[in-house]
C-alpha cells in the first residue's frame, strides 16, 4: 500500500519501502506464462474450490527436480510449484504468506510446511532449474529475483550455479529478501544455469519470483 501510494505522488522510494506498485509491470518474468494453465486445490481444504492458483508445470525451457523428494504429502506443494498469492497465502492464515508483496502475478514457491500436512514418506528436496543462459567468459552478470523467505532450524535454502553444465557450485545461503548477486563468470565459459535448491519438512517456505539475468 505505501509503494503505491508514494507512487500516486511521483515519488520513486526505491529500496526503502517494502513492496512493489500495484500498477508496477512485471514485464518478461516467464512465471506468468502459466496463468492460463493454473488449476484448482486437490488436497488442501482452505482453499476455496473455485480458485485455479496453481500448477507443477514449469515455463519452457525451466525445471523441477524432484529427484530427492520424498513421496505424498500435500500435492499442491509436493516440490517447486508455481501458484498466485490469492491461492498460496490462504492455504495457512499467520504464517507470513501474505507478507510476500514483492512477487506478481504467478511466482514459484516451495513450502515445506504445508507439503507435510498429508502422511509422506522421506523429506523435503525440491531445486528448481532455470534454462541455460548465454554468458561471455571474463566478465560479470548479475543475478537478481524477488524472494520472500522464512526460516526455521532444519531447512535450507540455496542458489547455486554452474557453467557450461559443469557443478552446480553453492553461491548463496540465506535468510534474506531481494537479491542481486555478482556472478564472476570464469574463463572460457559460453552459458551459465542457476539453480534454486530448498530442502526441509515441516519447517517454512521459500518463494522465488522475476528471475533474471543482465
Amino acid at each position: 500500500m505505501a509503494a503505491t501510494a508514494l507512487a500516486q505522488v511521483g515519488v520513486n522510494p526505491g529500496s526503502a519501502i517494502d513492496g512493489i506498485p500495484l500498477n508496477a509491470p512485471d514485464d518478461n518474468d516467464p512465471f506468468d506464462t502459466l496463468r492460463p494453465n493454473l488449476q484448482g486445490r486437490v488436497d488442501e481444504t482452505g482453499i476455496p474450490a473455485g480458485v485455479k492458483g496453481f500448477t507443477h508445470t514449469p515455463p519452457a525451457g525451466w525445471a523441477v527436480d524432484n529427484s530427492k523428494m520424498g513421496t505424498g504429502g500435500v500435492t499442491e506443494w509436493a516440490g517447486w510449484a508455481f501458484a498466485t498469492d490469492e491461492f498460496w497465502s490462504q492455504a495457512q492464515r499467520d504464517q507470513w504468506r501474505e507478507l510476500n508483496v514483492r512477487s506478481r502475478d504467478v511466482f514459484a514457491v516451495a513450502d515445506s510446511d504445508e507439503w507435510d500436512d498429508k502422511s509422506h514418506t522421506g523429506s523435503y528436496d525440491s531445486t528448481l532449474i532455470t534454462p541455460k543462459w548465454a554468458v561471455t567468459g571474463g566478465t560479470t552478470k548479475n543475478l537478481t529475483f524477488q524472494t520472500h523467505y522464512h526460516h526455521e532450524a532444519g531447512q535450507t535454502a540455496q542458489v547455486l550455479v554452474s557453467y557450461n553444465g559443469g557443478t552446480p557450485t553453492v553461491v548463496k545461503s540465506y535468510t534474506a529478501k531481494a537479491e542481486s548477486l555478482a556472478l564472476q563468470v570464469p574463463a572460457g565459459a559460453t552459458d551459465v544455469q542457476i539453480r534454486f535448491r530448498y530442502a526441509g519438512t515441516n519447517n517454512w517456505y521459500w518463494t522465488v519470483d522475476n528471475v533474471k539475468l543482465g
